[in-house]
């Protein structure tokens, strides 16, 4: 039956990719849900996975790994949401998604109950339950590449690499793709951290066209790689690890350590290789692509959710004719400072743990920053809306957003 439904699987991305040239493929990339237990499996179910489903814009959705938090029982149910979406699914295995043969709080969390203190991790349930750990195909133009990238090292830990067989396999199908066809490779752990990253150069210049797209960071972050390859970490739908206060749904707040709302990202692609990207919030029914600060000492900060680090932002203050340029800098997110703030207050007042989201004081590779002259200051109203355009290469947007106080 599984090998039924893989073939039907690859006739019908045959024919998406058939019909594919009339109007861009559309691809959702979905990092870490990485749900826990029953609980979190809710709050996915009710905000990631429910909004996919109710996206009927998508020909396939991939997710990049960690589907859960070393509970491999919880792949069962997490791939029965999954095949209520309207487009088919894949998912590469993330490090969370190996069986664990020991007790684990207590409690034996491989799929089968087996109890063996001295047996590695492996990908046996994930492989069962979920599909191939590698695999590749064509759609919508497109030559999609699936690999698992995690190295087991020793009987718990792991790093990001592939193995020479993999490399092998990644060879022959990157000489067997058309070089004017975009090759999209997606993982788990971004190849920028491989521990033999450098060896992936001489597969990689076999292709011109080639996007990367891992998650496992729990950050949103673009830049480049070997060649100036684009490599995109997507984020996680969990955001940082479904922690924070919670919202009226009942869903906790989760902001991740670039001070991205929780989230994922939409690619379309296009014939000759393009593509176009866009940054969709979780639970935001109106596009939500930015922030907007201001300091004590009147300098505007903006945060640009999905930016890649050439991105350009230019900004439009009331009472101000011309757009101001801003420059990018390596900060902390104003979203991750004002958390920070508020973890302290849980541990000074005993508050509830629940509420506090454990944020770095990392910098964000999404911010964009001016100090505003004093003139224009003064003549602001008190509460100032700021139009903000961002630019590069993938992604374009323009938009309006409230400028909040940052008095820290």
């Amino acid at each position: 039956m599984a090998r039924l439904s893989s073939i039907v699987f690859s006739f019908f991305l045959c024919f998406i990719g058939y019909i594919g040239n009339s109007r861009p493929f559309r691809v959702a990339f979905v990092g870490d849900p990485q749900v826990d237990d029953s609980r979190e499996l809710w709050y996915a179910r009710k905000t990631i996975y429910s909004e996919l489903r109710s996206r009927k814009d998508l020909d396939l959705v991939i997710l990049l790994g960690d589907l859960v938090n070393d509970d491999v029982s919880l792949l069962v149910p997490t791939k029965a949401t999954l095949d209520s979406l309207s487009c088919p699914w894949l998912s590469v295995p993330g490090n969370h998604d190996r069986d664990f043969y020991g007790k684990k709080k207590g409690q034996v969390i491989s799929f089968d109950r087996t109890v063996d203190e001295a047996k590695p991790r492996d990908f046996a349930s994930f492989a069962r339950i979920v599909g191939p750990l590698d695999t590749t195909f064509i759609a919508g133009g497109v030559r999609f590449v699936l690999l698992n990238d995690i190295v087991e090292d020793g009987r718990l830990g792991y790093y990001g690499g592939l193995s020479k067989s993999q490399k092998v396999y990644l060879d022959s199908v990157l000489r067997a793709t058309p070089s004017d066809m975009l090759a999209v490779l997606s993982a788990h752990i971004p190849f920028s951290e491989f521990a033999e990253k450098d060896s992936l150069s001489s597969l990689f210049v076999l292709h011109p066209k080639l996007l990367l797209m891992c998650a496992h960071t729990h950050y949103a972050a673009r830049s480049y790689i070997l060649q100036g390859i684009p490599e995109i970490k997507v984020g996680a739908a969990c955001g940082s690890f479904w922690r924070g206060q919670k919202n009226g749904n009942g869903i906790p707040k989760a902001t991740m350590n670039c001070g991205s709302p929780r989230g994922y990202y939409i690619v379309e692609f296009y014939s000759g290789g393009k593509y176009s990207l866009e940054y969709k919030v979780c639970e935001e029914p109106d596009r939500l692509w930015a922030s907007a600060w201001l300091t004590k000492n009147n300098r505007l900060i903006v945060n640009v959710f999905g930016g890649a680090v050439d991105g350009l932002v230019t900004v439009k203050l009331p009472g101000v004719r011309n757009w101001i340029k801003l420059e990018r800098t390596d900060e902390i997110a104003p979203e991750v400072l004002l958390e920070r703030l508020h973890n302290k207050l849980i541990r000074r007042t005993h508050g509830n743990f629940k509420d506090f989201i454990p944020l770095r004081a990392k910098p964000s590779p999404h911010i964009w920053s001016r100090t505003i002259e004093g003139d224009a200051i003064s003549k602001l109203p008190k509460e100032i809306k700021v139009k903000i355009k961002y630019y590069d290469n993938n992604m374009s947007f323009k938009t309006e957003t409230i400028v909040r106080d940052l008095d820290i």
